[in-house]
C-alpha cells in the first residue's frame, strides 16, 4: 500500500484534505468500505447513516494508520471490545478540515495527531480524567511514566493516550551514501559543526546547480522542530508555568545562524526547488527518495522507511541529535504522546472512549508495531518489542536508559504557528534578508502577536 506523506504531524503546512472515508464495521469483513468517500467534504461530507450510538466516527492527521486499522478488524479482540460498534475512519485529515468541523459544529466522535493543546485551549475537547478512573484497561501504571504526564494540561486529562507515543530524537543517517562520501559511519557526528561538515560531503550539485543529494534539512521532520533545536543549544523558549516566551535570546540567534548555513551551503534556490519536487517536500519523504541522506527524526523513522522503502531503509543507522559545542556531553531526548481526543460536541462519546482503550491493548500495540513501526509505551507490550526489527530502532531503544536530558515537547498553544514562523524567518537569514538577531527578535515578537490574537493571554 503507498503510504501518504501528508501525514507526519504536518497538519498545518497543507491546505486541503487528502484521502476518503472508510466506514468499517467491527462485525464486517476487514477492510470492506461502506462509502467510497473520495467526492466527500473536507469538512465532513455525507457519510452513509446508522443507527444512533453504533457508530464511532475517527479522524487522524497519519496517512499511515489505515493498515493497522484493517488488521485490528480481523482479530476477535476488537469486536469483543467495541461490542458490534462501527468504526467510521477517515486518515490523512488535516487542521483546516478539523477547525472547520468544529467551528461548524459537526467534529468527529475523536480524533488523533493534530494540535492537541490548541484544541484543548479553543474548548473544544472532553478531558478525560472521569471516564479513565472508571476504566479496567487504562491506568496511570499500565503505561510508562511519561505518557500519563504528558496527557495533563491545566489540570485536565485532555485525551486518551494511544497509537504512539515513544523517544523522538536521533540523527538518522544513510550509511550507504556517506561510505561513499568517506565518512567514518563508525563516527557520527556530535555536534551541529561536526554535522555541517558531514552536510558538506553528502551534499551534491550537477553541472547546472541543481541540487542531486543533500546531507540535512534543517527544516525537515524532529529536525525542523523549535522544540529540537532550542533544546540542543540549551534554551526553553517557552516556560508552560509562566506562559512567557523565551525566544529573543542570543542562544536563539546563534541557533538560527547555524541552520541556516545548512540552506547557504546548499543554496537557497537550489534547497527550495528540490523541496518543491513532488514528494520531496513531504515530511521524511526526500530521506525515502534518497534525495536526503541524514535526518533527525523520532524512533518510528527506521520502521517507517524499512516497510515503505526497504531499498533505504536497509542503510538506516541512528545515533545522538547534534548539539552545540559546550553541550557535547549532553545525550538529549524527548517525549511527547499522542491521543485519542473526544471532541465536546461527539455523538458517540462513550464509543470514542472505547476507541481511546482499545489502543491500549497488547493486541493493538502489536498491530501497530508490525504494520506501521509505531510503539505506544503499553508496560507489557515494551518488553515484546525486538530492537533489531528494523535498522536503528535499536538506538532508540537503548536511548531510552542512556539518556542524560529529557524534554516534554509541544506543550505551547501555539506551537506549530511559531514554527512555521521559525522557517520562514530561518529562510530569511540564509538570503542574507536579516541577520539572526533580527529573527529572533521578529520572532518573539510574532509568538506575542498570536498569543494575543488567540486570547490566550487573559
Amino acid at each position: 500500500m503507498k503510504k501518504s506523506y501528508l501525514s507526519r504531524r504536518q497538519f498545518l503546512q497543507v491546505s486541503a484534505m487528502a484521502g476518503g472515508a472508510l466506514a468499517l464495521a467491527a462485525c464486517a469483513p476487514a477492510g470492506t468500505p461502506a462509502g467510497s468517500g473520495s467526492e466527500e467534504t473536507a469538512a465532513g461530507g455525507d457519510a452513509a447513516p446508522a443507527a444512533e450510538g453504533a457508530t464511532v466516527s475517527y479522524w487522524a492527521g497519519w496517512g499511515q494508520l489505515e493498515a493497522a486499522i484493517n488488521a485490528m478488524l480481523e482479530t476477535d479482540e476488537w469486536k469483543s471490545h467495541m461490542e458490534g460498534l462501527t468504526l467510521e475512519y477517515r486518515g490523512s485529515v488535516n487542521s483546516e478540515a478539523i477547525l472547520t468541523a468544529v467551528a461548524g459544529g459537526t467534529p468527529p466522535d475523536c480524533h488523533s495527531n493534530h494540535d492537541y493543546p490548541n484544541l484543548y485551549t479553543r474548548g473544544a475537547v472532553l478531558p478525560v480524567q472521569d471516564m479513565i478512573e472508571s476504566s479496567d484497561i487504562v491506568n496511570k501504571d499500565m503505561m510508562l511514566q511519561w505518557t500519563w504526564d504528558y496527557a495533563f494540561f491545566g489540570g485536565d486529562m485532555i485525551g486518551v493516550p494511544g497509537i504512539e507515543s515513544y523517544v523522538q530524537w536521533g540523527l538518522n543517517y544513510n550509511i550507504d551514501a556517506a561510505e561513499k562520501a568517506e565518512l567514518d559511519v563508525e563516527n557520527p557526528p556530535a555536534t551541529w559543526a561536526e554535522l555541517m561538515e558531514w552536510h558538506k560531503a553528502l551534499t551534491t550539485k550537477d553541472d547546472a546547480g541543481n541540487l542531486i543529494q543533500l546531507g540535512l534539512d534543517p527544516n525537515d521532520a524532529m529536525g525542523g522542530d523549535v522544540d529540537f533545536q532550542t533544546s540542543s543549544y540549551g534554551i526553553k523558549w517557552y516556560d508552560e508555568d509562566t506562559r512567557e516566551f523565551h525566544l529573543d535570546d542570543e542562544r536563539m540567534a546563534d541557533i538560527i545562524a547555524t541552520t541556516s548555513e545548512f540552506i547557504k551551503y546548499a543554496g537557497p534556490d537550489q534547497f527550495a526547488g528540490m523541496r518543491q519536487v513532488q514528494g520531496n517536500g513531504a515530511w521524511g519523504a526526500a530521506f525515502e527518495a534518497g534525495v536526503q541522506t541524514m535526518i533527525i527524526e523520532g524512533y518510528w523513522h527506521p520502521g517507517e522507511t524499512m516497510i515503505a522503502k526497504p531499498e533505504i531503509g536497509q542503510y538506516n543507522r541512528a545515533t545522538w541529535s547534534p548539539v552545540s559545542e559546550d553541550r557535547r556531553d549532553v545525550k538529549m531526548q524527548a517525549v511527547n504522546a499522542h491521543f485519542v481526543q473526544i471532541f465536546k460536541e461527539a455523538k458517540n462519546p462513550t464509543g470514542a472512549f472505547r476507541l481511546g482503550e482499545w489502543f491500549n491493548t497488547v493486541t493493538a500495540c502489536d498491530i501497530i508495531f508490525k504494520e506501521v513501526g509505531w510503539i505506544h509505551p503499553v508496560k507489557e507490550f515494551i518488553p515484546m518489542i525486538d530492537p533489531n526489527a528494523f535498522p536503528g530502532l535499536d538506538f532508540y531503544v537503548q536511548s531510552e536508559q542512556d539518556a542524560t536530558e529529557w524534554h516534554l515537547l509541544r506543550r505551547c498553544p501555539i506551537h506549530w504557528f511559531v514554527k512555521d514562523q521559525w522557517d520562514a524567518l530561518r529562510d530569511q537569514v540564509a538570503r542574507e534578508e536579516i541577520t539572526p538577531d533580527e529573527a529572533a527578535a521578529q520572532l518573539n515578537q510574532r509568538a506575542l502577536d498570536e498569543w494575543d490574537a488567540q486570547g490566550l493571554s487573559s
